[in-house]
């Protein structure tokens, strides 16, 4: 599944310190496919790979949590511009 994850950064410095940290040292079962940050490095939206969002957000929360409130979600698609499964059918054009 696809899951994205929406840093808050409250330490810009720390938080992606941190994050390069964790990218020498991520587990097998995680793939991170995107990162998008602003330029002051105060927020960022991740495209990650797991079986679940509890895999992400167990890996993520003890390595940047301190430096960051993140909100995790499932995706519908990694690529391209998709409507969700459950709005389509519904959305007259």
């Amino acid at each position: 599944m696809y899951i994205l994850v929406h840093h808050s950064v409250t330490d810009p410095n720390g938080f992606w310190a941190s994050a390069q940290q964790g990218l020498a040292n991520m587990p097998a079962h995680l793939q991170l496919h995107h990162t998008l940050s602003a330029k002051d490095g105060s927020r960022a939206t991740c495209l990650w790979e797991a079986d679940s969002v509890d895999a992400v957000r167990d890996f993520l929360e003890p390595l940047l949590g301190a430096n960051a409130n993140n909100e995790y979600r499932e995706a519908e698609n990694r690529d391209g511009i998709a409507v969700p499964a459950a709005m389509q059918g519904s959305i007259s054009t």
